[in-house]
């Protein structure tokens, strides 16, 4: 009887093990959750920013941002306001902080001076984002800033947004 048991006992943790493991590294597994208010995978932002000071608007633009398992994120943007190659790519972290919403902040470099007017010097630009994640959309509340290569705040705007899951397109066959 004590045999018994044990045995039924291994094959109980070893069918508990293996669902957890399907489930974690399961193809659909990781598409299911997604609609779960989670984070995690690429979105398509349009961001609307504006000078905090004023709330003058500055021209909108889009962008791409992944967010990695593990809490890394990488950004990629169009904005009009920048000159082609004056930025590198942002890189950072993101977490959850409760329910549905999470935070991110990341850097990249300004690699060169704008021509005058515009207020971009070679430095780093700081990026610090709220997120609010309701299935395959997001909405964002963001501010930047702008320093030079001694560290001096330069400049700071603030942002709101909204974002789409990019996802594969499905055949529809």
């Amino acid at each position: 009887m004590n045999s018994k048991l044990r045995r039924t006992s291994s094959v109980v943790v070893v069918l508990v093990l293996v669902g957890a493991l399907l489930q974690a590294f399961g193809g659909n597994a990781a598409a299911l959750s997604n609609r779960e208010g989670r984070l995690q995978g690429t979105w398509r932002v349009q961001l609307n920013p504006r000078n905090c000071q004023t709330g003058a608007p500055i021209p909108s633009f889009s962008l791409l941002l992944s967010f990695a398992r593990g809490g890394t994120l990488t950004e990629v943007m169009n904005s009009p306001a920048l000159l082609p190659g004056q930025r590198t790519p942002g890189l950072g972290v993101w977490s959850h902080t409760q329910g549905n919403a999470y935070k991110g902040v990341w850097e990249a470099f300004i690699l060169f001076d704008s021509p005058p007017p515009a207020p971009f010097k070679r430095g780093v630009q700081r990026l610090m984002w709220d997120f609010e994640v309701d299935g395959d959309q997001l909405t964002i509340a963001a501010s930047s800033q702008f320093f030079d290569t001694n560290g001096n705040l330069l400049a700071v705007t603030c942002a709101s947004g909204t974002g789409t899951r990019f996802e594969e397109a499905q055949d529809e066959d």
